[in-house]
């Protein structure tokens, strides 16, 4: 909303502005925890570079500054920590009088010029032809002289009994069997010649269901898996099956029919 106020200048009023952050510590004290300075001659803000440098050299090592600070020369050399073995022998070597000789010294020097006057190749054949054959320490066992030698172990004949009396069970049993057979004889009685003729009806209707399966693939000769071929197969055989059904109801004579069927 306009007013007509607003047409009047406000009186400037300056803003308020704090006094100037001075720190508590000295600012030209020596930097702590730096690196800077000591490497070089460029000063650094805080102090000089010798100021730096002893600030920093006494406050550098992991004790206190009292001490006197290690020169650079006096440094930890390899094995200076290690304690050398005794070179005395042990005490088991010593109780048993079996000492290893000391190696030689760098500064020991060998025996020169030596030689001997023995013919090794004479010495070997003289002590080959001397020496005593060793004999076997174990003697082998003579089977020959064996008291069970040449017989038959007791465990084949109580084998081949007992395979014996299994096969005269079985025997025994079959025998059984086909005299039971024997005594009941079989019956048979003529089939009815109106039942014969349905039955050979039924018989050619199942060869033309049949047949007709099979004439969807048996002019094929390429068959994409197993599955084609035992099916053509299948249906050839039973084809086949009923073709000799068929003929054996139309022959000539009377079809004789067993009661137990």
């Amino acid at each position: 909303m306009e007013s007509i106020y607003n047409l009047v200048p406000e009186p400037y009023v300056e803003p308020y502005k704090p006094p100037m952050y001075r720190s508590k510590y000295d600012p030209k004290a020596p930097l702590t925890s730096s690196t800077f300075g000591l490497r070089g001659t460029s000063a650094t803000v805080g102090g000089g570079v010798n100021e730096i440098r002893k600030n920093h050299t006494l406050s550098s090592t992991f004790g206190p500054t009292s001490q006197s600070i290690t020169s650079a020369s006096n440094f930890l050399k390899a094995g200076s920590k290690t304690r050398q073995a005794p070179k005395e022998a042990s005490a088991f070597a010593r109780a048993s009088g079996k000492t290893k000789p000391l190696v030689p010294r760098r500064e020991d020097k060998p025996v020169m010029g030596l030689r001997t006057s023995k013919n090794f190749i004479t010495a070997n054949a003289v002590e080959a032809i001397l020496s005593v054959p060793q004999m076997p320490q174990s003697e082998g066992v003579d089977y020959v002289n064996k008291e069970d030698y040449g017989k038959v172990p007791e465990y084949l004949s109580q084998v081949k009994e007992e395979i014996r009396r299994e096969n005269e069970m079985i025997d025994e049993y079959v025998r059984k069997q086909l005299s039971q057979d024997e005594d009941a004889p079989e019956e048979f009685t003529e089939m009815d010649e109106q039942d014969r003729v349905d039955l050979v009806n039924k018989l050619k209707t199942k060869w033309d269901d049949v047949n007709e399966k099979y004439q969807k693939i048996c002019h094929r000769t390429n068959f994409e898996s197993f599955g084609d071929i035992h099916f053509k197969e299948g249906k050839e055989a039973e084809l086949k099956k009923l073709e000799n059904d068929i003929m054996m109801l139309q022959r000539a004579g009377s079809v004789m029919v067993s009661e137990d069927r």
